[in-house]
């Protein structure tokens, strides 16, 4: 099973989902967590683990807006789960 945890905010936002995916982990599935690319994130996360999926690019592609950007967005963010496999 894969999983993609997605949170915007502050430490506060997405220390639960480190705790979360560490234990998806353990139970074998793939995770990945979507969230601001703060380096402290990045390395709680690796310190389980469990990749960093930057937010910041999906986050701008749909703040622009314009023709198709649901689609760019989804593709973006699809495009960096998949990385790292």
């Amino acid at each position: 099973m894969r999983v993609l945890l997605s949170t915007y905010g502050s430490r506060g936002d997405v220390e639960p989902l480190v705790g979360l995916a560490a234990r998806l982990r353990e139970l074998g599935t793939e995770v990945r967590v979507c969230a601001p690319p703060d380096e402290d994130f990045a390395q709680r996360l690796a310190g389980v683990g469990v990749p960093l999926v930057p937010v910041c690019r999906v986050a701008a592609v749909v703040h622009h807006g314009g023709a198709g950007t649901t689609t760019t967005a989804a593709r973006l963010l699809l495009d960096a789960v998949g990385r790292g496999r």
